[in-house]
């Protein structure tokens, strides 16, 4: 299997840089979403807005914001296969 943002081998939808990296968005939004009122979108679009937001990040952003934009809601759990 590939990963479905950059085609490197993987186990699951992401190569093992792009899980680590979906798994701190989702692990971070939830201390966001404690501390602020914001939606899984308004966070995304702000980190990938963040010049200090890392480039494998900002590759799940996009990724997950097409996803999003095509109709597949993407929807935040915890994913121990991705």
């Amino acid at each position: 299997m590939k990963c479905k943002i950059c085609e490197r081998k993987a186990e699951s939808e992401f190569c093992k840089f792009h899980k680590i990296s979906y798994e701190n968005l989702v692990k971070k939004f939830e201390e966001w979403k404690k501390s602020m009122d914001i939606s899984w979108l308004e966070y995304l679009k702000m980190l990938q807005d963040n010049p200090y937001t890392g480039v494998w990040v900002k590759e799940v952003i996009q990724y997950l914001l097409s996803k999003e934009s095509n109709g597949k809601t993407e929807k935040i759990k915890k994913h121990s296969n991705v």
